[in-house]
Parts: structure tokens; sequence; C-alpha cells
């Protein structure tokens, strides 16, 4: 199991950080608004880059994309798609079956993608992606443009192992036996994406992981054991306890 995030001395420039990285740490959702209606893109920006830091996140090893369409976008008050480091106390890599605790997340849900890894290879391989999606406002409605400083409303990230990219990938999501999503998703338009996330990985070098966003929609994380069966690739099974 991942480590606690460490709160290494020293406070915060931003008051609103601390109230975030609080809430994270001890899975919680922040009272009211707290100021939060009055945050704008930049400040959201800054929130975010100022967690990242204090969760050591250092040079990213894995990125996740999200609200790549416009109602997402819309729903969220974004003006541009979600792009954010993974952070190492929620990376599960190389991982078949992983076994979770409820109570470390505030409002977990789940979302199956295509996982894309970048080795320096001239094409990527594809893997299975499975993010338990969380966030620390009431009814998973922060307010406009603060999905950005909330983690980028990410929870943990499961990467299963790399494959060489097929044409396609589907997806059959199981809860405890009983299909409960489908989808299917073209190679090629998922490493499409790879051009929002290239500009932050020139300081990196090695294996890089990148989430490509949800497959299917948000789905309640109930306890339970959910399969991810990826046609084209491997499964993915977390046991939700």
């Amino acid at each position: 199991m991942p480590a606690e995030p460490s709160d290494p001395a020293g406070a915060f420039a931003d008051p609103l950080a601390e109230r975030l990285w609080t809430a994270r740490a001890q899975h919680r959702l922040l009272p009211p608004d707290e100021g939060w209606s009055a945050v704008d893109h930049s400040r959201a920006a800054a929130i975010a880059t100022e967690l990242y830091r204090r969760a050591g996140a250092g040079v990213p090893t894995a990125w996740k994309l999200g609200a790549l369409d416009e109602p997402a976008r819309a729903r969220l008050g974004l003006d541009r798609p979600l792009v954010a480091p993974v952070l190492p106390d929620g990376l599960h890599t190389d991982a078949g079956e992983l076994t979770l605790e409820l109570a470390r997340f505030c409002q977990p849900k789940l979302e199956a993608e295509v996982g894309l890894v970048l080795d320096g290879s001239a094409e990527p391989q594809v893997t299975a992606c499975v993010e338990i999606a969380d966030c620390r406002f009431a009814g998973w409605r922060p307010p406009p443009g603060v999905a950005v400083a909330d983690f980028g409303l990410q929870g943990a990230m499961v990467f299963g192992p790399g494959r060489p990219a097929p044409g396609e990938v589907g997806v059959e999501v199981r809860h405890d036996g009983r299909a409960v999503a489908t989808a299917r998703a073209a190679v090629a338009d998922v490493t499409a994406r790879l051009d929002l996330v290239r500009p932050l990985l020139t300081a990196r070098t090695g294996r890089v992981l990148v989430a490509t966003g949800a497959m299917t929609g948000l789905l309640d994380a109930a306890p339970g054991r959910w399969e991810f069966v990826f046609a084209g690739t491997t499964t993915v099974t977390v046991t939700l306890q």
C-alpha cells in the first residue's frame, strides 16, 4: 500500500493549497466555499504546482489526461483539457491485481482508460489503465476551474504491463462478475492525445506512462471485485474494500 503523503516542513504560499493538502491526507471533503469560488484559472494552476511539489512528484513518471471533450470542460469550468502528473503515492504500475481500501479516498469513482507506455521506442505501447478518480468537493462539484487545483481529480492510477499497440482496444467492466460497462477506442485516436503532454516530457528520460482519458463514464466505486477486461491488451482487477 502506498505511504500517506508526507508534509515536509514549510508553510504553503497559498492557504487554499494547505486546505487541499490536508483534505487529501485526511481523506475528507472540504467545507463549503472557504474562498474557492473566487479562484481563477491562474491561481488554480499555481495551487496545483505547489501541491505537486510538496507531494514530491519531481519529474513525473506518469501523467493523466482528462476533460477531453467540450461538455466535460464546460461542466468543470475549464478552458482546456486537464493534464496532471500522477502523484507517486497513488501510482501502481505493471499491476494485474490490486486491493485498495476505500477509506483512502473521499468520493472515489472508477474509469477504464487506455494507457500508453513511452520508453524511447518509435511507437508507444498500450496497456490497461484504471483510474480511481476522486474529488475533495462535495457532490463532485468543484467550483469552475478548481479541478486543476484539486490534484486533477485524481485518487490513484493503475497501469498494467505494456503490449505492442493493436488497432483498437475494447474493454468490459465487471463488478462482482456482472458486466456494468463496455467501450472501444481506436489506438490512433488515443495516441493523438499525446500532443497534450509532449511539451511536458522534455526533462524526462526512461519510461513514461500516460493515462489518456476515460473510455467509460464515471462508475461509482462500490466495494467488491472490479475486473477491467481489455481486448487487445491485459486485464486489471481492482478489489475495493
